[in-house]
């Protein structure tokens, strides 16, 4: 049953009304007439209105229309039309992370002859120059040469430091992939001593071909053999909508009944509705979000895997230099807990200048790192929960003290490499 009115159902209605708000009243009592305008039905035009005499019981003049009423259905409603986003199944979801297996081998350069730091006596109570010369095997003239003593006298002190003639050592060939950290582990030293016998800093770059003396007490075990496991890059396929399905018909239009002289018009005919326009395909994002945003992403996520002094902050270090995380103030032995729960996607000394690292992959693109550990207490693909403790901080690594690397890292989209952010803005302060 339709719950739209028919015009002459209103019009029908309106005469009621009309004929309701006339006031009239009978014998002896003066007619009050209606303060709005009466319209005069056609057979009262021009005639006055008739005199009431008293005890009449005319009954009021109702409503009537001016013109025909022409009685017809009205128009079809239109039908609902899908949204455009409506007839699309959902982007298929990104593809589990793949790992594979890679074996490395680096320090592969050679070992070769070469003049080493100059020889030195320090000068002991009763010491001569001729006695000196003959244990540093070169001649009394050269030794006063080389440290400046004056003939005849050659005066000398006890405790005075004499510089002999250039010893002779082996030194390593750099080949191209090499580090400062594989060399030292081929040949069982720490990188600071190499760094020291060839005066340079732990984080200068080396080149192919230059030769680093290596220091006393070296062992070459040969070239560095590691064997990792690392995630596999696969690009995302673009994704491409089902074509769109053409819009319904429009309805046909009602048949009037048959005791109307002139058929209602038909309804003109709706426009199809554009088709949607297909998504761009997914790619990669080139932009790091801002800090705002990124502290937005991660308020609430993680915890201090440990507190300390902060000895380095976020940032560039100088010409050339940067941290990608926070170093932190530690005891030897403390524990180290995940900062939030995850996987562990690495757990090793491989990665240069970081000693013991644990990496923990958590969920919407973040990512964990864990230095300069004295020990690791989980393994790859372990789930770890927040606060779990990984391993125990240390100076592993290249580093003076026991202390924390911690980094935090985000990637927006799963096709995006994780960046390194400040990890002050994501901890709770």
């Amino acid at each position: 049953m339709t719950h739209f009115l028919s015009r002459t159902a209103l019009v029908l209605l309106a005469g009621s009304v009309l004929a309701a708000c006339s006031t009239y009243q009978s014998e002896g009592v003066e007619q009050v007439r209606p303060n709005f305008p009466v319209r005069q039905g056609p057979d009262m035009q021009g005639t006055p209105p008739a005199t009431q005499t008293p005890g009449d019981q005319t009954s009021p003049p109702s409503a009537q229309p001016t013109s025909p009423i022409e009685s017809r259905p009205l128009d079809p409603l239109p039908s609902a039309q899908p949204r455009p986003g409506d007839s699309y199944p959902p982007p298929p979801p990104p593809p589990a992370q793949e790992y594979e297996t890679v074996t490395r081998t680096t320090a592969t350069g050679q070992v070769v002859d070469a003049d080493g730091p100059p020889q030195s006596y320090t000068v002991a109570a009763g010491d001569t120059v001729y006695g000196i010369a003959r244990k540093l095997s070169t001649s009394r003239d050269q030794l006063a040469a080389d440290n400046n003593l004056s003939a005849p006298n050659y005066v000398i002190r006890p405790g005075q430091v004499l510089k002999g003639p250039s010893s002779t050592t082996k030194a390593y060939v750099v080949a191209s992939g090499d580090t400062l950290f594989a060399i030292a582990r081929r040949f069982s030293v720490n990188g600071l001593a190499i760094a020291d016998a060839n005066e340079m800093e732990l984080n200068d770059v080396i080149r192919p071909g230059q030769r680093l003396l290596l220091p006393e007490g070296f062992r070459d075990t040969g070239p560095v053999t590691s064997t990792v496991r690392v995630p596999v890059t696969r690009s995302a396929p673009a994704w491409t909508p089902p074509a769109a399905s053409p819009p319904p018909a429009a309805p046909p239009a009602a048949r009037p009944p048959a005791s109307t002289p002139a058929p209602a018009p038909t309804p003109a005919p709706r426009p199809a509705a554009p088709a949607p326009a297909a998504p761009a395909p997914i790619v990669p994002s080139s932009r790091t979000p801002a800090d705002a945003q990124v502290a937005q992403l991660g308020r609430g996520r993680f915890v201090w895997p440990l507190r300390g002094d902060i000895l380095s902050t976020f940032g560039p270090k100088g010409t050339g230099q940067r941290n990608d995380g926070v170093n932190i103030r530690a005891r030897s032995g403390e524990a180290v807990r995940a900062s939030a729960a995850g996987d562990v996607v690495y757990g090793g000394d491989q990665v240069p200048g970081f000693g013991n690292l644990v990496l923990i992959k958590h969920a919407d693109g973040w990512v964990t790192a864990y230095g300069h550990l004295a020990r690791i207490d989980v393994k790859m693909q372990d789930k770890i929960s927040q606060g779990q403790q990984i391993g125990q901080a240390g100076a592993t690594g290249e580093v003076g003290e026991p202390q924390l690397h911690f980094e935090v890292r985000f990637a927006p989209t799963p096709q995006d490499r994780a960046r390194p952010i400040d990890p002050m803005l994501v901890l709770p302060q």
